[in-house]
């Protein structure tokens, strides 16, 4: 199946919006986040959708950056992008801003118990999946191949699994089944994200009710790609 765009959106869920640091001033500005969420706006049958945005400021620690320094940097960052982001929310009054919650990258963690397990699981799978371990490293060479963008993009692939799964659980405001959860970012998946899907890498859950579990939306070409879908 091709991919598509969504014309609407189920009632009852989460739209997820992983933030990458290096496009907080250009690719997710404030301005560009805003005008994504009143993109999805005529997509919403009726109020019970929550907005997620998730800081990924704690992959950066897996530089080899002094730690002092990235701290310093990624809280200016991303107080000064959520600042910016919530003003434009209130300013507008197009959204309930209580709805709208920004959270840092190690929330996610710290709320999913299996973190440890499945990122286990899948670092194994870079000695056993050869395959695998290809194509991570070609997603790695897209930034600096080195030990610290491996680990960050294995952090990365297993949070986002987790998240699709249900097995982060999310603030809640007008969210009462949590029926959906959507990945939205201004770009394709990670080739290692959809390998490790489509091939059963990391286990599911099995009370999982999201339709959009191993779906990503690219809001760069507006289609959703959804891996159990693909050839």
């Amino acid at each position: 199946m091709e991919n598509y765009n969504i014309n609407k959106l189920p009632t009852d869920g989460y739209l997820v919006f992983p933030l990458s640091m290096s496009r907080l001033a250009h690719g997710q500005s404030p301005e560009e986040c805003y005008e994504m969420l009143r993109y999805f706006v005529p997509k919403i049958k009726e109020f019970g959708v929550d907005v997620i945005f998730l800081y990924t400021n704690g992959l950066y620690f897996n530089s080899t950056d002094s730690a002092l320094e990235i701290r310093k940097r990624t809280n200016v960052q991303m107080l000064s992008h959520r600042n910016a982001l919530f003003n434009l929310i209130v300013k507008g009054r197009e959204f309930i801003s209580q709805a709208i919650h920004f959270l840092p990258w190690d929330y996610a963690i710290l709320d999913a118990s299996r973190f440890d397990t499945l990122f286990h699981i899948l670092k194994k799978a870079t000695v056993t999946d050869q395959k695998f371990n290809a194509i991570l490293l070609n997603d790695v060479e897209k930034r600096d191949q080195n030990d610290g963008n491996i680990e960050f993009l294995l952090e990365e692939t297993v949070v986002i699994h987790l998240i699709r799964e249900q097995m982060v659980s999310f603030p809640k405001t007008l969210v009462k089944k949590d029926t959906f959860r959507l990945i939205v970012y201004p770009g394709t998946c990670l080739e290692a994200d959809r390998y490790q899907s489509k091939n059963g890498l990391l286990p599911r859950n099995d009370d999982c009710v999201n339709p959009y579990r191993a779906a990503h939306y690219d809001f760069s070409k507006k289609i959703l790609i959804d891996f159990d879908k693909e050839v």
